[in-house]
Order: C-alpha cells, then structure tokens, then sequence
C-alpha cells in the first residue's frame, strides 16, 4: 500500500516544498487562528499550481464559526475538485459540508479520534488486553465503524501514540499526524486576550516546554494546545490501515 505524503500548513509564505502529493491548510484546534478566506483561497490555488490535492482543516467550532464556515464554503463550492477534502474537528461542521460542499469527502480530524493521549501512559504496567485498549480510539468498534459509514465517512485522522496504535478496522482509512501528537485542547487561550480584534495571529505567544519528572516527555504548548514531538514513526503503517502521513513543520494550531 503506497503512502501519501502531505503537508500540514498553518499559514502562508509563499513556498510551497516538493515531495509531497497533498497540502493541508487550516487550523485544527484553535477558531481564533483560522485563517481568512481569502488566503485560503491563495494557497488553493498555489496547491492547484503545484499539482497538489487540497484539504482544508476546520477548527473545533465557536458559534461565531459557523457563519464563517458557511461563507467559506459557498465561496469554494466551485473552486473544490472531487480530490479535495474538509477535515472536520467538531461535528457541528458535519451538515454545513454536507449543504454547501455536497461534493467534498469528509474527513474525521484527530481532535475526534478518542485516542488515549499523554506520555505518562508509556510507563504505566499494563496488560496485553489493557494495552490493545489503550491503542485504539473511538471509531474501533463494529458500532462506530456503522455510524461512519451512515454519515458517508471512511477516512479518520489519528495521533501517533508512545504506547503504540491499533490496527483499524478494514473498512476505515487512517491518516497519521507526525511529529506533534496533541495531548490536551482548550476552547481558552491565554492569549486571545493580547489579540486585536475578532481574530489571532496564527503566530499569538510563544511556545512553551512544559517539563515535569512525572515523565521523560516535555509537552509543548501554543496557543491552547499542548504536544509532544515523537519523531519515529511505526514500521507497520500498511498494517495499521495507515495509507497517508501529514507532516507539521511547526506545532500546530
């Protein structure tokens, strides 16, 4: 099974780097640093002049966001392609691409997975059965896999966890994230409050490493999340159901 590569991005510079088959643009967890239309029209277009399929990531939503969204993709309805995607972070964006974007396949974001996250669980004593728990997330079961299909969905967007990651189910197509795995969200930021007006700069505080003895792992905080950097990638990706790897060249958003 050949591996897609692609390339999360945050915000625009104007460079576009090869080897990769897809861009990602967006914001996962944070509404406040979403990026505005019009550039995401820009770099639509930069990824249609590399040759690149697009996928644009939503944030976890504000009421505020939905009208935005809904602005959003009437604007794109006809700049999207059958290649392109919509990576959703919260369910409330589910019907407001289903409306506007009926075209446009729908991915489940990694703020959805339901993975067991934080690196104190890699020095826990666990059994075999705790451990095949401890690796999955919430589209795992026969009953989860069911509502996904109903909703049209087959593609779910994971975190590349210490402990390791389950094998997903034959019917599902998962996406790794490397090499920031978030560990905790907030819909709070500490620094929205040193933003003017209604939205931040995608590059709002400085990043933090958080340490503590509890565990060898620092976390890494921006904004309202917190990551941790974990570089090796499993050797099983076909195995795992794993056909496409994202790349963060930053701490994501």
């Amino acid at each position: 099974m050949a591996v897609e590569r692609a390339l999360f991005l945050s915000r625009w510079d104007g460079v576009l780097p090869d080897k990769y088959q897809r861009l990602y643009f967006g914001t996962e967890f944070c509404s406040w640093a979403f990026p505005p239309r019009r550039q995401i029209e820009a770099v639509l277009d930069a990824a249609r002049t590399a040759g690149l399929s697009f996928t644009l990531v939503t944030p976890i939503l504000r009421e505020e966001t939905l009208a935005e969204l809904s602005a959003l993709f009437t604007s794109l309805a006809k700049q999207l392609q059958p290649d392109d995607e919509v990576v959703i972070s919260d369910f409330g964006t589910l019907h407001l691409v289903r409306e506007l974007l009926p075209q446009i396949e729908v991915v489940l974001g990694r703020v959805l997975s339901g993975q067991k996250r934080g690196p104190r669980i890699e020095d826990l004593s666990l059994s075999s059965e705790a451990l095949e728990y401890f690796r999955q997330g919430s589209w795992y079961s026969a009953e989860a896999v069911s509502l996904l299909q109903e909703q049209g969905i087959r593609r779910v967007e994971l975190d590349n966890l210490l402990q390791g990651v389950a094998p997903l189910p034959k019917a599902l197509c998962g996406t790794l994230h490397t090499p920031y795995a978030m560990v905790t969200s907030s819909r709070n930021c500490p620094f929205h409050q040193d933003c003017n007006g209604r939205r931040c700069s995608v590059a709002c505080g400085e990043v933090f490493r958080l340490t503590t003895e509890e565990t060898s792992h620092p976390l890494l905080q921006a904004g309202n999340s917190q990551f941790i950097r974990l570089g090796q990638l499993p050797q099983n990706l076909a195995e795992l159901g794993i056909d496409r790897l994202v790349e963060h060249r930053q701490l994501p958003r």
